[in-house]
């Protein structure tokens, strides 16, 4: 890469030169040939009009005004040399004349030099020669290309050092981020690239590297613990299950029954936790996303407190709900109606209290506010520990006051999934007493 960019500089270098070039001699060349085609037509004109004598006494009057004299080149002469007017000699002896412009050596005094001229055939061994001093363009070409021969050389060599100095610092500062893939690989995910004080594009990498890494980290310890917690949750009404089974093997007849209606119980238990393991797995993964619709969020509130309203009556729950109208969102009718169905779950096992000296009660607000559709449930029991506040939606984590409870940790982790699913957000805070869940959805304004 460093290379190309070398040979990129370069090249542009070189194109650059090359256009100055054609700027700087073509205009010069021009020049001399505009000058030179110029003044053959002239003398041709005053040699036709006033014959020889007219044409040499013209050319001594071009030669003697002294206007660029030292440039121009004027010549009336024989192929063998004999000058009968002008400022210089040319040897023509080989030279097959022609109307075009061409370089040829001329001598005057002692001077050597080169001309620009154009070669007019007059007949009976006479020639007129007109055109310009071409020393000053041929100066001017050797020097420029001298110039340039340098500039491209010492283009190349800075280049070529510049691309070394560049694969250099582009390895020492790639290093460190081959060598935490390599940990990566190896297994190592607590491994941190070492931040520089540079603010570059490799900072910006290695930043994002160092977050990966940490999420990574995060992750797979995530995974691990999910998959104690699953191991745990499975073994346990395995072997339940087993010693039933086993128990009903080597029992009598009648006892039979009650022991494989055990292991049953064990197994429906595993179905269950399967399901929402399988639904979990589903939600996280963002399937059903694409067929949601508008839909008002109180509709789907009211439908699932009908549903559990008969428990809060056995239970002796005072329910207030405060739904505003409008609610509108976009989602999955199922999903949500999934959400509530575990919050209020989680209300019935944890929120409420057979001591008749708690308040049972449920309070429920859904209202619209700031384009953002807000449901809050807050109950008056227990709450939840300091440490475990932040922890509810964590798969398989329960509070260790309720372990007693049947559950196995994963109803606030759906939520929390399908909440997410929806692109909105939710948190629990304590309600002193009790704990207060908010939920967060965008609110879906009407279909134009």
């Amino acid at each position: 890469m460093a290379l190309c960019f070398s040979a990129v500089v370069v090249s542009i270098l070189a194109g650059t030169l090359s256009v100055y070039y054609v700027e700087i001699v073509g205009t010069v060349s021009q020049r001399l040939d505009d000058y030179a085609l110029r003044s053959g037509k002239w003398l041709l004109n005053v040699y036709n009009q006033r014959g020889e004598k007219g044409l040499t006494d013209e050319i001594q009057r071009l030669v003697s005004d002294g206007i660029d004299s030292q440039d121009e080149i004027i010549i009336y002469q024989s192929r063998q040399g004999s000058v009968w007017a002008g400022n210089a000699v040319a040897d023509l002896t080989h030279l097959q004349p022609t109307t075009d412009l061409q370089d040829l050596p001329f001598e005057q005094e002692s001077r050597r030099f080169i001309g620009r001229v154009q070669i007019h055939d007059l007949g009976q061994d006479r020639f007129l020669i007109a055109g310009g001093d071409a020393q000053a363009l041929v100066e001017i070409r050797h020097h420029y290309m001298k110039a340039t021969g340098f500039a491209i050389g010492l283009a190349v060599v800075l280049s070529l050092l510049g691309a070394l100095a560049f694969r250099r610092l582009m390895d020492k500062r790639a290093s460190d981020i081959r060598r935490a893939i390599r940990h990566a690989g190896q297994g190592n995910l607590r491994f941190r690239i070492p931040m520089n004080r540079k603010s570059d594009e490799f900072t910006l990498l290695e930043e994002d590297i160092n977050q990966m890494l940490e999420q990574l980290e995060q992750l797979v310890h995530g995974i691990r613990h999910v998959s104690h917690m699953v191991a745990h949750n499975l073994r346990t009404p395995l072997n339940r299950t087993l010693h039933h089974v086993h128990a009903a093997m080597h029992s009598a007849e009648a006892l039979r029954p009650a022991l494989l209606e055990k292991a049953q119980t064990e197994l429906d238990q595993l179905q269950r936790l399967f399901t929402k393991m399988l639904l979990l797995a589903e939600v996280e993964a963002g399937v059903g996303q694409q067929d949601f619709l508008r839909l008002d969020l109180k509709e789907v509130l009211q439908e699932v407190l009908e549903y559990y309203e008969p428990l809060f009556k056995d239970r002796e729950v005072s329910l207030h709900l405060n739904a505003k109208p409008g609610c509108h969102v976009r989602g999955d009718t199922h999903m949500l109606a999934n959400a509530l169905s575990n919050l209020f779950d989680n209300f019935l096992k944890y929120g409420v209290s057979d001591s008749s000296e708690s308040q049972q009660r449920l309070d429920i607000r859904l209202d619209v506010q700031a384009d953002v559709v807000q449901l809050s449930l807050r109950d008056f029991g227990n709450g939840v520990s300091e440490g475990m506040l932040h922890r509810l939606a964590e798969h398989f984590v329960r509070d260790p006051q309720h372990q007693q409870l049947p559950g196995h940790g994963l109803g606030l982790a759906s939520v929390k999934a399908i909440v997410r699913l929806h692109h909105g957000e939710i948190r629990w805070q304590h309600g002193n007493p009790g704990l207060e869940t908010r939920i967060r959805l965008p609110w879906a304004p009407p279909v134009t």
